[in-house]
């Protein structure tokens, strides 16, 4: 895994084409551009797998499956990451995108969206489904469709989450945070085919 310099970080901004498509934080806590394997994502399988430049996640039938980077601990963050459709059945039952105060894989928050045009903030307790933070909610800022790239964007500061997708603002809002440094991650959910998502461009800094 490459941790990117200031420079190539610089130059993946610039590729976004503007302030909104890129965290910018003065300091880059993690910069990873999926170039190798590193082990920090643990092993890969038929559900996961790092090549050619990114993520790839394929939750089983009607599952959900998420992998979490287990080398970095966050307090205030600005989290970035470009998540694309690959293969989508039914885009209503099927999610990418990122993991959040995560404890564990039994305790984590998500930011998800979906091809057709809804994102949502979802919590996991004990390894269940609670009441979201946000349900689905729709955004004209949404590219629709597989093969279309949708740059999504975190900033925590304390209980204060702001999503942004596509440098357009989704939403402000509180939740419960962990109270203590926690990890982040990747998550797709299948509907009844097996979906796949593809994330690129995953980077952390500092909130300004």
């Amino acid at each position: 895994m490459h941790r990117l310099s200031f420079a190539i970080a610089a130059a993946v901004l610039l590729l976004f084409g503007g302030r909104g498509f890129a965290c910018e934080g003065d300091k880059v806590l993690l910069a990873e551009n999926f170039s190798t394997a590193d082990a920090s994502w643990g092993e890969q399988n038929g559900n996961f797998a790092i090549k050619d430049g990114a993520a790839i996640l394929k939750a089983d039938s009607q599952r959900g499956y998420k992998v979490l980077d287990n080398a970095f601990l966050f307090d205030d963050a600005d989290i970035c990451v470009t998540a694309t459709a690959l293969e989508v059945g039914k885009p209503e039952e099927s999610a990418g995108g990122l993991v959040f105060w995560a404890q564990d894989y039994r305790n984590a928050y998500f930011l998800m969206l979906s091809t057709n045009g809804y994102f949502k903030i979802g919590r996991l307790v004990n390894a269940a489904w609670v009441n979201p933070p946000l349900d689905w909610t729709q955004s004209d800022a949404i590219v629709q469709g597989t093969n279309k790239p949708n740059a999504l964007r975190l900033t925590i500061k304390g209980q204060m989450l702001t999503v942004e997708i596509n440098g357009k603002l989704g939403t402000t809002l509180r939740a419960q945070s962990p109270g203590a440094p926690s990890l982040i991650g990747l998550y797709a959910e299948s509907s009844e085919q097996v979906d796949a998502w593809k994330f690129n461009n995953l980077k952390v800094t500092k909130v300004k």
